[in-house]
């Protein structure tokens, strides 16, 4: 068992916030103070102010609460496992060996489907690839996309079988009663990688269903884009990413949304995973 290595950008408060939540959740007092790491900072209220924002963000879904000058866990771990699993991601991330049978990658995207349908109150499918939710064929999974949303007309022959998934990682609706078109979409990108400046730009969801639609959704006029990240964005940041990427869905606010969802039920995989990882380190 390795001991946790402090934060690689000591001047950087997220990071900093990101180690102070992580000996929290290990040490046996589940609790950190802020000056384990403020005299790397310029300030102690860079830290606190990280904090609180954290806080406000997520909510009831955020695990930790501010006592006099340190955090601490506010209840049992398994209260709190999209924020959790998404803390764990990001800072220890993911590589994919022979024989493993969880893909941290894919829950992620399956975590962000349940928070984007939340958020829009309606449904949602992920459409990345490996798909689940839709056929493996990238050609059926248009047709049954198409089906479920309830708006456009798929090509029949497209020109390129390989495309897997073309940069959609997920999709979610608010229908009317009538089932009209006309209705809210969400399209969403999933980057839970730190290829974060590539991927805020990958995403083009109109030329994504001109290529593959030969008529293209009307809802699609009022369609908004989002970018799914296990991470926190520096605060200077927000707006730049926000301008290019659109919606920002973050690590705050994908475990405020997917914590409201009653369709997150398998909490017990994100859970044992990021307990596993936890486990690989220690704070002493």
């Amino acid at each position: 068992m390795q001991k946790l290595k402090f934060a690689e950008d000591a001047t950087n408060p997220l990071e900093c916030v990101d180690w102070m939540e992580l000996v929290t959740l290990i040490s046996p007092e589940k609790r950190c103070s802020v000056a384990a790491v403020e005299r790397n900072l310029s300030a102690c209220a860079e830290i606190l102010g990280e904090i609180k924002r954290r806080a406000q963000a997520a909510e009831n879904a955020y695990p930790f609460a501010i006592d006099d000058t340190a955090i601490v866990l506010s209840g049992k771990l398994r209260d709190y496992v999209p924020y959790i699993f998404c803390l764990c991601l990001s800072w220890f991330g993911w590589k994919a060996r022979r024989g493993n049978k969880i893909f941290p990658r894919r829950m992620f995207e399956d975590l962000s489907k349940y928070a984007a349908q939340a958020f829009v109150g309606g449904r949602a499918l992920r459409f990345g690839a490996p798909r689940t939710d839709l056929p493996a064929s990238f050609n059926e999974a248009l047709f049954h996309m198409a089906s479920e949303i309830g708006e456009g007309t798929v090509r029949e022959k497209n020109g390129n079988a390989n495309a897997k998934d073309d940069t959609l990682d997920l999709i979610a609706w608010r229908d009317f009663p009538d089932g009209y078109e006309g209705k809210l979409f969400l399209v969403g990108q999933c980057a839970s990688g730190w290829d974060l400046e590539k991927k805020k730009r990958d995403l083009d969801a109109e030329a994504f269903f001109d290529d593959w639609f030969t008529d293209r959704p009307p809802s699609l006029r009022g369609m908004r884009i989002g970018l799914f990240i296990p991470h926190r964005v520096p605060k200077a940041k927000w707006v730049p990413i926000t301008r290019r990427a659109g919606i920002i869905f973050d690590r705050c606010r994908i475990a405020y949304w997917s914590h409201q969802s009653s369709e997150f039920k398998d909490q017990k995989r994100y859970s044992e995973w990021a307990m596993k990882t936890l486990s690989t380190v220690r704070y002493r």
